[in-house]
């Protein structure tokens, strides 16, 4: 078993926190800004995370981060687009020898929760989801978005990256919907 920790892409006090308790992989970020007109999915911005996380005694093991997804989670006009980014983080990840990509396909909303600090066991700070509270907060401008459109739109995503995925010997994941319901 490999232990790892979803760490930012920069250093921070969590690296050094997590090595010191024996964490020995990193489930990376992407940078949220690059150098010269790079993207943070181009191979320049993709190499230098890793070796940052390297030095610091980790080995990326995962990507779990990406471009932006919702226009082709949506099935919209600039949907090709972000499936193009998509494939150039694949081809950056196979490049840099990282060899999971760990995405989602939750639309408009990636991360639903109706609480952040709430008080769990020992005292700890958890998250927490509530649907009603949910449902009273309404609808997004995509208003309800049918299972069918997201199912077409994953099917012709899925055909256009995983050949070349498996051209670069990186791994897909998909995360589960987070909360697991539907619709949210």
């Amino acid at each position: 078993m490999e232990i790892a920790e979803a760490l930012p892409p920069q250093p921070s006090p969590l690296w050094r926190l997590v090595r010191q308790v024996g964490v020995t992989h990193a489930v990376a970020m992407l940078p949220r800004a690059a150098q010269g007109g790079e993207k943070p999915w181009d191979r320049g911005p993709v190499l230098r995370m890793k070796r940052a996380l390297e030095a610091a005694g980790f080995t990326v093991s995962v990507v779990e981060s990406s471009p932006p997804l919702d226009r082709a989670r949506l099935g919209l006009p600039g949907g090709d687009e972000e499936i193009e980014q998509f494939i150039t983080l694949i081809r950056s990840m196979g490049a840099a020898e990282i060899p999971v990509l760990c995405y989602n396909w939750m639309a408009v909303i990636p991360w639903s929760r109706t609480h952040v600090n709430l008080e769990g066991r020992g005292g700890a700070l958890v998250t927490g989801y509530d649907h009603p509270a949910m449902e009273a907060q309404g609808l997004t401008e995509h208003g309800i978005v049918p299972e069918e459109q997201l199912w077409t739109a994953l099917e012709r995503f899925l055909q256009a990256v995983v050949p070349v995925a498996e051209e670069c010997g990186v791994r897909l994941a998909m995360h589960p919907d987070d909360p697991p319901l539907s619709p949210v």
